[in-house]
């Protein structure tokens, strides 16, 4: 088999195992630290979501700096330009930041995501292993590369209409209209809603829906231009790195998170708007 690795956005288990035999493929599980011992893909590296998340001026799940994350990256044997495949057990969220992640440090190698993750990957009976995987730390060297995330002035400036991006919110129906404890009870002003979950197939089998399906969802919600910029926002940007990951699959090339999300506009007490319309 060559070396070379092209790598799609996501992944299925043909995908995956099609590609075990690259040595420069370099697997991930993300989270799942009880199940690794026992099962995991073969030659799965492991990596907790605290690892690649820290708390900073009191807001949770944020990313870390590069001093952080590069040693980090290097241990785990990624290199700027190692493709990686990363595979989780929550359906596809922690994955999904960590791909986000090595995004904004200018990783050029490509991340999929195993659609599905573990979960449905041993229930396709495909390959698994329990020793412990063998892995040869490398230099991870991050680049410049700004362009996946936002902070909270750009978000205040698309809702003055000093920007002509769309905010997407993708937390539950609950959360967007406002019926939640906790406030604020709404959303960003302006920002259209997708709960991150509607683009599986279901809770039981978090595969993604067909290609045709998604894109009519987006489309109904008025976004049919891949050329849009759209940035996504959920609580702590968890949820929303899915949705990064889900619309770069489907063509969009100008799409950032906003990092503190929720989180960080709750802090500063800003507006939002409750109800289903925008």
């Amino acid at each position: 088999m060559s070396s070379e690795v092209t790598l799609p956005f996501f992944v299925d288990g043909n995908g995956l195992a099609a590609r075990l035999g690259s040595g420069t493929l370099r697997v991930v599980q993300v989270g799942g630290e009880n199940y690794h011992p026992r099962m995991h893909v073969p030659g799965a590296a492991l990596v907790s979501y605290a690892e690649f998340t820290t708390q900073r001026d009191g807001l949770p799940g944020m990313r870390p700096e590069p001093e952080q994350l590069a040693p980090l990256f290097g241990r785990l044997g990624i290199a700027v330009d190692t493709p990686v495949v990363a595979y989780d057990l929550a359906g596809g969220t922690d994955a999904a930041r960590f791909a986000w992640t090595l995004a904004t440090q200018g990783h050029r190698g490509g991340c999929a995501l195993l659609d599905g993750g573990l979960p449905v990957w041993v229930q396709e009976q495909r390959p698994v292993e329990s020793s412990a995987p063998v892995i040869h730390p490398v230099i991870f060297t991050p680049g410049e590369e700004n362009s996946w995330e936002v902070e909270r002035e750009d978000v205040q400036g698309v809702i003055a209409g000093r920007s002509q991006a769309r905010l997407l919110d993708t937390r539950t129906r609950n959360e967007y209209v406002g019926l939640t404890l906790r406030g604020p009870r709404g959303h960003l002003p302006g920002a259209l809603h997708m709960d991150w979950m509607e683009a599986l197939i279901s809770r039981q089998d978090p595969r993604l829906q067909p290609r045709e399906s998604l894109l009519a969802r987006l489309a109904a919600l008025g976004l049919k231009d891949p050329q849009q910029e759209v940035i996504l926002y959920c609580e702590t940007s968890h949820r929303a790195a899915h949705t990064w990951v889900l619309l770069r699959h489907l063509g969009w090339r100008k799409v950032r998170l906003y990092d503190g999300s929720m989180a960080e506009w709750r802090m500063y007490d800003l507006p939002v708007t409750a109800g289903d319309s925008p």
